[in-house]
């Protein structure tokens, strides 16, 4: 059984993770600063993670899925592949990390003037997991949750010119099952009116 850590985080660490990945007018200047170590920790067997952790972060909140297109410098349907890699950088005030996941583009909705979107992208997710005595950790930015292999989403991307790469923007509110088998994602709808309400609105205008 799995166990949910709940954490009060330092302050440094949620600031440092929140100006990083979603703040980018400060991310250049931050990100030479970090070194980067890839480590595929549990990537390939979730049952591992025996406990998840929650991070806050500052991010937008779309009101509905014009609003999340409009902040988004990409918007996709995508299938998620099991190609993930687990990278954890270092800083001053302790790690932090992302989720690099390759995905399969099947639809534009919205392309980039930043770096044209291909048929295949690898989207840079607000999860990472680390090590302690006690085992492996998956740790969360706010509600997101990782994507699952073959499923078909919709991602809200934003460029981030320091990684050469898209992150899925504003956390849970970047990434939409289509599927509707998503648990993870379906008890994320049950309990967050917010997140449900611009689900519907995201399905609504690219379903």
């Amino acid at each position: 059984m799995r166990e949910k850590l709940v954490l009060t985080v330092a302050a440094s660490l949620a600031l440092g993770m929140g100006i990083f990945s979603y703040s980018y007018s400060n991310s250049a200047a931050i990100s030479k600063q970090a070194q980067h170590n890839a480590n595929p920790i549990a990537m390939k067997d979730p049952s591992s993670i025996l406990r998840t952790g929650e991070i806050e972060a500052n991010h937008a909140i779309f009101t509905n899925a014009d609003d999340a297109e409009a902040q988004s410098d990409a918007v996709v349907k995508v299938i998620a592949t099991g190609e993930s890699k687990n990278v954890i950088e270092n800083f001053d005030w302790g790690p932090s990390g992302r989720t690099e996941t390759k995905v399969k583009v099947t639809k534009v909705y919205k392309d980039s003037i930043k770096k044209e979107i291909g048929s295949e992208l690898v989207a840079f997710e607000p999860t990472y997991v680390i090590q302690d005595k006690q085992g492996s950790i998956r740790m969360n930015y706010e509600d997101y949750t990782p994507m699952q292999e073959g499923k078909e989403y919709i991602l809200f991307l934003v460029w981030s010119e320091p990684l050469g790469g898209y992150w899925i923007n504003a956390l849970e509110q970047g990434k939409h099952d289509l599927s509707g088998t998503d648990a993870e994602e379906k008890t994320l709808q049950a309990t967050n009116n917010q997140y449900n309400e611009l689900k519907k609105s995201v399905l609504e205008k690219y379903k």
